[in-house]
């Protein structure tokens, strides 16, 4: 297991340097780089100049970034955003708010949606079930922007902050249409997935035999149909960790968070290249770090299954 584990450390870090190297390069080729600002006086271009080495050939320009980043944990300065803050000061600046909505809303769809398909798989192909199906139709296939935005028109109607406010955290009532935004869609899906997992155990064997042990149709689902379905969900759940760092760049967006997904849109805005490159930088290491989290997943819910090994 620690032998597999290492594997995959060693093969994130070189897929991640793969995908940055392209990154940097197709960077370099965008309009207005170097990516400084025309506005700075002459002697502190000529310093950011030489200390990133935008005079330079674009390799040696990649060896000093990189250089930077392991030496002093330097990732550039931002130009535009925030003119001469360290990108990733910047960045991680706005990672609590990120962080906090996207936990409240972790809490509130693991449970729902496992509640959920549950209670569908109880009651398949009866009126609740149909009731349930319909809903998680309606809540897939409606796009997010879509929910967001009827969520924000709905919230005068039941005395609720339409936009985000500097003091959102500590009001309850500003948390409520960001939670249900990032929490409605996945609980659609975690509902699906685990209403068909579910629906096939509940037919195998050793559920009729704990059945005819004297346990109850809810307790042979809770202790041994659901456990059996995890395999198949854990990479859903793990994965959905990701956006725990991620953001909702489009929640964000309209209803104004000041969170991870909306530094990348304005980055992106402004051509502040430099935060462009740490946040994607950022956003690879999360996603890379996701899947080794969701192999290793399989090994803890089912113990038969050993990570790396031989045949």
């Amino acid at each position: 297991m620690l032998k597999y584990i290492m594997k995959r450390i060693v093969l994130i870090f070189f897929t991640m340097f793969l995908i940055l190297s392209l990154t940097y390069i197709l960077m370099k080729n965008i309009p207005r780089y170097p990516p400084l600002d025309p506005n700075l006086d002459e002697e502190t271009y000529q310093m950011y100049e030489e200390k990133y080495g935008y005079n330079k050939p674009i390799i040696e320009q990649y060896a000093r970034w990189l250089k930077n980043i392991v030496t002093e944990w330097d990732w550039g300065i931002s130009t535009v955003y925030r003119p001469g803050s360290n990108t990733f000061v910047v960045l991680t600046s706005r990672l609590p708010v990120t962080l906090k909505l996207n936990f409240y809303s972790l809490f509130v769809f693991i449970p729902f949606g496992f509640l959920f398909g549950i209670v569908a798989a109880l009651r398949k192909n009866k009126p609740l079930d149909h009731a349930i199906s319909l809903g998680v139709i309606i809540f897939i296939s409606v796009p997010s922007f879509v929910v967001i935005t009827l969520l924000m028109i709905s919230a005068k109607y039941v005395n609720l902050p339409p936009q985000w406010e500097a003091s959102d955290l500590l009001n309850w009532r500003h948390l409520i249409i960001p939670i249900l935004a990032l929490s409605l869609g996945p609980i659609a899906s975690l509902t699906r997935y685990s209403r068909a997992e579910l629906s096939e155990v509940l037919t195998s064997d050793f559920i009729l035999l704990a059945r005819t042990k004297g346990l109850n149709r809810f307790q042979t689902t809770v202790r041994h149909a659901l456990r059996n379905s995890m395999v198949p969900l854990m990479p859903m759940i793990i994965g959905s960790f990701v956006s725990i760092l991620s953001g909702s760049l489009i929640l964000e967006t309209i209803y104004g968070i000041p969170g991870v997904g909306g530094i990348f849109k304005s980055s992106l805005d402004m051509q502040d290249y430099n935060l462009t490159m740490t946040i994607l930088a950022f956003y690879t290491i999360i996603g890379l770090s996701a899947t080794l989290l969701v192999d290793m997943s399989y090994g803890i819910v089912d113990p038969r299954i050993r990570m790396g090994a031989k045949k």
